[in-house]
């Protein structure tokens, strides 16, 4: 079955998840996205299935699951594998609660602002063209939010970049902000990026690109189940590259949720 705009996956999950064995999800983390949370509007949960067809492809791309015809048909003759997914509660721009699941990442900062500046790209410039553009003009206008972030044995305060709370590895295309992390510990992996002049950022962008920790005074790495996030000002929130809402946030781990063929 194909979308035709937001909101078709979800409702395609919810609508066949009490009559099928397992759902294939073909996109990418966005298209992912939906579907958990469509198959978690139901009691009962097919198993969950991911093509990785979409333009980042994180949680796909940290499960080792590629886009390959013999490789996918492999992983279906396996027994799927429990999965943890977060589960975040927000506020709307008017003030309403919001809940929502996640799969892959959650963040404030850079991540939302890229996010919202994608959807505003010319069509034209196609799924990659416009991931590109959107990154390279938030990296150039983003400016550092005041943030504070709460877990049990944890807590930061400070003007920051980024703040992922992360169930994958990376987001934003293979941005390993939580190179250790693993989808069925029952933990988030935590990454604060603060206050860092822009060349010094890039060259820690560089580093986290290819799966190194930095190891620097403005960055911060935890894990935690359970997180707070809130903000001095309105701060936006995005999930797996959809926009979710607005600090403050109440940011939860849900232990083997959901059953991924990986």
């Amino acid at each position: 079955m194909e979308t035709q705009q937001a909101g078709d996956a979800k409702a395609l999950a919810m609508q066949h998840a009490t009559s099928c064995d397992a759902i294939m999800a073909a996109g990418g983390d966005g298209t992912l996205h939906e579907v958990v949370n469509g198959l978690l509007a139901k009691p009962y949960r097919p198993a969950l299935g991911i093509i990785p067809l979409g333009s980042g492809n994180d949680f796909a791309g940290a499960c080792g699951i590629k886009a390959d015809g013999a490789h996918l048909l492999q992983l279906l003759q396996r027994p799927p594998k429990a999965t943890d997914i977060g589960h975040i509660t927000c506020r709307s721009g008017t003030g309403h609660t919001i809940e929502e699941y996640f799969i892959n990442v959650c963040s404030a900062g850079m991540g939302p602002s890229s996010v919202s500046k994608m959807a505003s790209m010319p069509r034209w410039l196609g799924a990659q063209g416009r991931y590109l553009m959107a990154i390279v003009q938030t990296f150039f206008t983003h400016k550092p939010e005041e943030i504070s972030v709460q877990a049990a044995d944890f807590v930061w305060h400070g003007r920051a970049r980024v703040a992922a709370i992360a169930n994958g590895q990376s987001f934003g295309n293979k941005i390993f902000i939580a190179p250790d992390a693993k989808a069925d510990d029952g933990q988030f992996n935590l990454f604060l990026g603060g206050a860092v002049p822009l060349p010094q950022f890039l060259w820690y962008l560089l580093q986290i690109k290819s799966k190194h920790k930095v190891s620097a005074p403005q960055i911060a790495y935890a894990v935690a189940s359970s997180v707070q996030l809130s903000s001095a000002k309105a701060a936006m929130l995005e999930a797996d590259g959809e926009l979710i809402g607005y600090l403050p946030a109440s940011v939860r781990i849900q232990n083997e949720t959901v059953k991924i063929y990986r």
